[in-house]
């Protein structure tokens, strides 16, 4: 099984915790950039899909609506943070 970069997903958090200050358009670019690395061959765990699916709910919400909510971040995070502490579950 491919591990996860635990770098890139702290770099993620990084992001993650100062991207409401970005232009949602720059919030987009690298949030879109780090989804692709969520997904390498063979490594399909539930922290990574859920990691997934909240960074691809939070691209929706500031494309469609130029911004997201508390909620929407507060939930980025915390599926981030899940991966980072657990990238083989």
């Amino acid at each position: 099984m491919t591990l996860i970069n635990t770098g890139s997903v702290s770099a993620a958090l990084d992001t993650l915790h100062g991207a409401r200050k970005l232009p949602p358009a720059e919030a987009i670019e690298y949030l879109r950039s780090f989804l692709g690395t969520l997904s390498p061959p063979g490594h399909n765990t539930k922290s990574a899909s859920d990691a997934r699916d909240a960074l691809s709910l939070l691209i929706n919400k500031l494309e469609t609506n130029g911004f997201a909510g508390n909620d929407v971040w507060q939930q980025a995070i915390a599926t981030m943070t899940s991966l980072a502490n657990n990238p083989e579950r």
